[in-house]
């Protein structure tokens, strides 16, 4: 971590307890103007299925019940659709939107429980096709060895595997272990077409024992799943792309398709009460673009999110939403600065310690 980035991080942490702890978030909190906190998650620890999830794409239910808790003193708790139509009515302000990306099991079984103790909200956005055809994505396959194999040797037999396209993976392995540890998913995710990729790891997925499955049993909700999650009256259910591909890493025609396809699957299997808002996979600026965005509206959503930090305000886009995303050591203070606009104050003096 830089210098730059280190002393950013702690002006931010300094700034955001003095906020809270002097009274200023309550202030805030009571008299601000409209405005729209998202927070991104994928899972909750504790189910069955959470073992085989890297640690940075879950939180301790503990954890989650802690922040739906305090951030329920500083704001109202809405889905992302009713935020942003509650947003452009201008009547509202501290609105609290929790976010969790893909549909996996847990957040039925671990979730809900918790939105019902902490009389909370939740957008679930959901991949179509485990949902569809019961297959997961490459990525799972992949953490799935690399807790079998390891990554180095996930990596070697993937490059094996991909014969002439192997030099982007070869590339990085002989630069080492660590670099193979921080650099191979990457490679994977960006540097390599779909369909070699795919047939890749799931070559040394299924010869290293993997059942696709099964795996897909332990990890997502099925239709049923997704059914109660609506029946609840605490969860809206959004899209997320039919196979969660990175929409930039494809042509337009086919980007198109996944956002249109991904829609189409979930209201033929779950009727028209869903895909009000939509989720791009993996969401950072370089994920998506503006042809994206508009084929989003396109299909029929009123909204999409992003993965870059921010508050969302009436004037904003609400094809660019901003969201927090969650660990088990984000602390609270931050988020209740950003729900009650002390980071907002600051950027409007040109200050941005967030992004």
């Amino acid at each position: 971590m830089s210098l730059r980035h280190r002393l950013k991080r702690t002006l931010r942490d300094l700034y955001s307890r003095a906020f809270v702890y002097s009274g200023l978030a309550l202030l805030m909190a009571r008299c601000g103007g409209p405005r729209l906190l998202i927070l991104a998650g994928h899972g909750v620890d504790g189910a069955a299925g959470s073992a085989s999830m890297p640690a940075d794409l879950k939180i301790s239910p503990a954890r989650l019940e802690g922040l739906l808790r305090a951030l329920g003193r500083y704001g109202e708790w809405v889905t992302v659709g009713e935020g942003v139509a509650r947003l452009d009515s201008g009547h509202s302000r501290g609105l609290v939107a929790l976010s969790m990306d893909d549909g996996y099991l847990d957040n039925r079984t671990q979730l809900l429980p918790l939105l019902e103790a902490c009389d909370a909200r939740c957008t679930v956005y959901l991949e179509a096709r485990p949902l569809e055809i019961r297959r997961v994505s490459w990525l799972h396959k992949w953490f799935w060895l690399e807790r079998r194999l390891g990554t180095v040797e996930a990596g070697r037999r993937c490059a094996l595997e991909l014969n002439g396209n192997s030099a982007v993976l070869n590339e990085i392995l002989a630069a080492g272990a660590d670099a193979a540890a921080r650099g191979l998913k990457r490679r994977l995710k960006y540097d390599l077409d779909a369909e070699p990729r795919d047939r890749a790891v799931h070559a040394v997925f299924e010869q290293a024992g993997g059942d696709e499955a099964a795996l897909c049993e332990e990890l997502y909700l099925c239709i049923q799943d997704a059914r109660e999650l609506l029946e609840s009256g605490r969860v809206e259910l959004g899209g997320h792309t039919w196979s969660h591909e990175v929409l930039t890493t494809l042509e337009s025609d086919v980007a198109r398709e996944e956002i249109v396809r991904g829609r189409g699957t979930l209201e033929e299997l779950l009727g028209a009460d869903c895909g009000e808002s939509f989720a791009y996979p993996f969401g950072r600026r370089w994920d998506q673009s503006a042809e994206h965005a508009q084929a989003v509206e396109a299909a029929g959503y009123q909204s999409a999110v992003t993965t870059h930090a921010g508050l969302n305000l009436p004037t904003g886009d609400s094809f660019q939403l901003k969201r927090w995303m969650l660990t088990d050591t984000l602390p609270v203070h931050l988020l209740v600065t950003e729900l009650c606009g002390g980071f907002d104050f600051l950027r409007r003096l040109g200050l941005d310690l967030v992004e």
